[in-house]
């Protein structure tokens, strides 16, 4: 699974400050969980190509992106390409069923040539020694090549990947409160939430202050991906009147007033100051 990392740095975790450093904080890699695979490999495209490298600092082989990537989340992952192949994970062997997170494979028979991180919707980011540095790529230029996937993340870390996917695809979706439940071309904080965590399997009730009674209690400290975060409003009387989903990186993805479905932190500003509690409903 995810581990968070223990310290925290005016609000960002350790691993999010070499992530946007480059610089690594000591000998090991540190372990960190408010992210997601998908999400740091597109934090790293641009970085460069460099045959042997393993770092946002010196770039990246296709190989050691990978490495990099899932080191980080605390997975074991081998360093050679061919290795990597062959890891005891789970082997997908048709890339209609890959899903995000997983790691693809591309050459002929059992020998890789390269590889990438599946990101949903045909996609995958790579390091490409063709051109240079980290980029996004369509699988479907590569399907003669396919010749397997392993999946790194457990069933747990592959939903909480998936909720942030589906989330993000209502980015910008108008904000009414009272909106009805079941269509998507509006929502209000509770009914985005429903909506979300209904399409992975995981009924919530309607109301905001009704899900935060929903699974477990996590502290602040300890916020992973997928979680809920609930908040006080100016007409909540000082009870829980609003919620979101955690993202990684003091983030959240919510609906509230203008702009509607949007990103937002939590560690600074209106929602710090406004901050109630948090809960785990995934399983």
């Amino acid at each position: 699974m995810f581990k968070r990392a223990v310290i925290r740095t005016t609000g960002i975790t350790v691993a999010m400050t070499i992530l946007l450093t480059g610089v690594l904080a000591g000998p090991a890699m540190a372990a960190y969980d408010d992210m997601d695979a998908v999400s740091i490999a597109k934090k790293m495209t641009g970085k460069d190509y460099a045959w042997g490298a393993e770092s946002p600092s010196k770039g990246f082989d296709a190989a050691g992106l990978n490495y990099y990537i899932y080191r980080l989340l605390d997975y074991s992952m081998p360093r050679a390409l061919d290795d990597q192949f062959k890891m005891n994970k789970p082997l997908i062997k048709s890339l209609s069923s890959a899903k995000a997170g997983d790691v693809l494979f591309f050459g002929k028979g059992s020998s890789p040539d390269f590889t990438g991180v599946y990101i949903g919707n045909n996609k995958m980011i790579s390091s490409s020694k063709s051109s240079g540095e980290v980029v996004t790529r369509s699988v479907n230029d590569y399907k003669s090549q396919f010749i397997g996937a392993r999946r790194v993340l457990s069933a747990q870390d592959q939903k909480r990947v998936s909720l942030v996917l589906t989330a993000q695809k209502y980015l910008g979706t108008p904000y009414v409160f009272g909106a009805k439940y079941g269509q998507t071309n509006t929502f209000d904080c509770s009914s985005f939430m429903k909506w979300i965590f209904a399409k992975h399997d995981i009924t919530l009730p309607r109301v905001s202050r009704n899900q935060a009674k929903e699974g477990t209690f996590v502290s602040k400290a300890n916020l992973d991906t997928g979680d809920l975060v609930f908040f006080t409003t100016v007409n909540s009387k000082g009870k829980i009147g609003h919620v979101g989903m955690y993202i990684g990186d003091g983030m959240m993805i919510h609906t509230y007033g203008e702009g509607g479905v949007k990103y937002s932190t939590i560690e600074s500003g209106w929602w710090k100051d406004h901050y109630v509690t948090a809960r785990r409903v995934i399983n």
